[in-house]
């Protein structure tokens, strides 16, 4: 393990922040995170949006995009600056600033943004069940300040467009509104989804933010359709693609060509997979939950796991965890915190990967 350029840990902690690197270019204007409607771009750098006069809610980054949207837009104008109203009435009742509603919603929005693993937890949550039309809802408790007690839920159609008892929780405009975006024309449930923000912090008036967005195409559904074909087989053809993601998503080519690396260095001096230098490894077993466990926790999201194999500890066998890491210990072992609570260090290859329901972002 000489070879090995640095701690695994380390390397993902510090270079494969791909939550900070999507956020970074919301971070070059400080707190917004609304997009244009029309072309979904951030407003430029030292620029603001542009917002529709009448509802005061649709966003533009320019004059020409705002005329190109108002064919669509008109249709629901009015609805939308009738929910506006009754959000901004709610916020002044509960203490807030009128002139700071706008301002708020973009701060909110940015502090769910930031939780490590929310964006793709919720993503991955609605192309699962993207056949029941949901809404993803994601609820802050009063008492939360880092994200840890965020609870993400899925909603589906037959309970927001049907059910009386939706509205025990959000209001009737909160449901026209959510039934008018999946009207639109525009939407499709293969590359948009609906989600829901609901804050109900101490000492701050309670928000509920509802925002189209969109899945990317190099985002968490094509990691996990490569992780679970990782999983599946031994063939080149998906580790080749698990290195063609990491290319395409990390922007530091150092980083990039360390992980790179690190993979290669590994899959020859602990698995055996002899291959050229900078080439493909040869896959196999091990390895492929390696570099599987590598693209999960790039994204923040829990790598669910069952133990295998195990020898000297049969007793563990078909046992269920999460994988936390490297063992500091022996770089050769990772650390599985299982069901119980229990910690164990065990080889790659006595882990078998599960999927246990919904994908989830990695608890603290």
């Amino acid at each position: 393990m000489d070879s090995v350029p640095r701690d695994l840990r380390d390397a993902l902690a510090e270079d494969l922040d791909l939550e900070a690197d999507r956020a970074s270019a919301a971070d070059t204007a400080p707190a917004r995170t609304t997009r244009c409607w029309k072309c979904m771009s951030l407003p430029a750098p030292g620029s603001k949006l542009r917002y529709c006069g009448r509802c005061e809610t649709a966003a533009y980054c320019s004059r020409p995009c705002a005329r190109a949207d108002w064919a669509t837009h008109k249709l629901t104008c009015e609805i939308i600056r009738q929910s506006h109203v009754k959000s901004l009435a709610d916020f002044v009742a509960q203490g807030g600033r009128a002139k700071d509603f706008n301002q708020s919603s973009d701060d909110l929005q940015s502090w769910f943004h930031k939780v490590p693993g929310l964006t793709n937890e919720m993503e991955l949550m609605a192309w699962s069940h993207r056949s029941q039309a949901p809404v993803i809802v994601a609820s802050a408790s009063d008492t939360d300040v880092d994200g840890s007690t965020i609870r993400v839920a899925m909603i589906p159609r037959s309970f927001w467009d049907e059910d009386p008892r939706f509205l025990d929780t959000f209001t009737t405009a909160i449901r026209e509104r959510i039934q008018m975006i999946f009207g639109e024309a525009s939407f499709s449930a293969s590359t948009k989804y609906l989600c829901m923000l609901c804050a109900d912090r101490q000492g701050k008036p309670t928000q509920t933010i509802t925002t189209t967005r969109t899945s990317q195409t190099d985002g968490p559904i094509r990691a996990v359709e490569i992780v679970e074909a990782l999983m599946a087989a031994t063939r080149q053809e998906d580790l080749a693609n698990a290195f063609a993601w990491f290319e395409n998503k990390l922007t530091e080519q150092d980083a990039r060509d360390q992980l790179l690396q690190l993979i290669r260095d590994r899959a020859r001096s602990l698995h055996g997979c002899a291959s050229p230098q900078d080439c493909i490894p040869v896959p196999n077993r091990a390895l492929n939950t390696e570099v599987a466990y590598m693209m999960m926790r790039a994204l923040d999201l829990a790598f669910d796991i069952r133990l295998t194999g195990l020898r000297s500890a049969t007793h563990l066998n078909g046992r269920e965890g999460v994988i936390r890491g490297q063992d500091p210990a022996d770089r050769k072992r990772w650390t599985a915190r299982l069901d119980d609570g229990t910690c164990v260090s065990v080889k790659a290859a006595n882990i078998v990967h599960v999927c246990r329901g919904d994908y989830r972002r990695v608890s603290p």
